[in-house]
């Protein structure tokens, strides 16, 4: 759906009146059953979709480490204390405000980011026809909204001080790399190509040696075989490392040519609701990911 839509728009607004008006739960649950058509068990989790939304509703919140990897201008500094700067997509600028940016200074092609959600992001190709009263108007909106508002993402809400980033412009051809992490352990790879151009995308799954996972997403044409780069090993020891410090995360890279960079920290994909086909994925999934002791603590508590 098009963000420019009157529907999407509006759906938006009824999302963020309910967000205030019901618990966090009582929505996660509407939002599962409408999206899913499944009645979401936070008691007694199983699947993975269950297990991730028990960690979006009673741990990443209150984990300042987790809300901290969610903000993608403060990830940066974790990245950089971990000791892979060199990985990070080179900064040109960081503003609070859209009058603060100085657009002249930047290059021809550069990318506008917003801090604190997902899909804020404004490409440039040629800033000779960049329609910049459009670009200041669409950050300006974004600066004013609780994106965990909308689907029940509070460790996004708790990111309470919002930037716009501006970053170099890696190219057209970039392809994705997202590495399910289980426990502190990489359990396999979601490959993605032509993301830019959206529903033109094509995606797929597959372990961590490169085969095909029967596992499809409806909504995006397949990609049947990929070729693993070859600084492949260096990106699965870095989400390896990244990923020892959280229960489940998904860590992400851009590959372009012959370089990757890191992308971001995903701790709720697909806000929690991910399609599976088939459903038993759902299951093994939930198998890798043991979240007994969190459960137990928190009924401690």
């Amino acid at each position: 759906m098009e963000r420019d839509s009157f529907i999407y728009k509006t759906r938006r607004k009824i999302q963020v009146v309910a967000h205030k008006l019901f618990s966090n739960e009582f929505m996660s649950k509407l939002y599962f059953k409408i999206v899913l058509k499944e009645k979401l068990d936070l008691k007694n989790p199983r699947t993975f979709n269950e297990k991730l939304q028990w960690l979006k509703l009673y741990y990443y919140p209150q984990n300042d480490l987790a809300v901290k990897c969610a903000d993608k201008y403060r990830v940066r500094e974790y990245i950089k204390d971990k000791g892979y700067e060199n990985t990070l997509v080179p900064l040109l600028g960081a503003w609070d405000n859209v009058e603060d940016i100085d657009w002249d200074s930047l290059p021809n092609k550069f990318v506008l980011k917003c801090n604190h959600g997902c899909a804020y992001n404004i490409v440039c190709n040629d800033k000779t026809e960049f329609d910049r009263i459009k670009a200041k108007k669409q950050l300006n909106t974004w600066l004013k909204e609780d994106f965990g508002a909308f689907n029940i993402e509070p460790h996004y809400s708790n990111i309470k001080k919002h930037k716009i980033t501006c970053e170099e412009f890696l190219g057209d051809n970039l392809v994705d790399y997202k590495f399910f992490c289980f426990n502190g352990v990489p359990r396999l790879i979601y490959v993605s190509v032509d993301m830019i151009h959206d529903r033109q995308a094509k995606m797929a799954f597959f372990n961590l040696d490169g085969s095909k996972i029967n596992l499809k997403r409806d909504d995006y044409a397949s990609i049947e075989k990929i070729e693993l780069p070859s600084f492949y090993s260096e990106m699965l020891e870095m989400a390896s490392d990244l990923c020892k410090d959280f229960p489940f995360v998904r860590v992400d890279f851009f590959v372009t040519g012959n370089k990757y960079y890191f992308a971001e920290l995903t701790f709720t994909p697909c806000a929690c609701m991910m399609p599976f086909n088939p459903k038993e994925k759902d299951f093994e999934w939930g198998e890798l990911l043991n979240i007994e002791n969190l459960i137990k603590r928190r009924g401690k508590n």
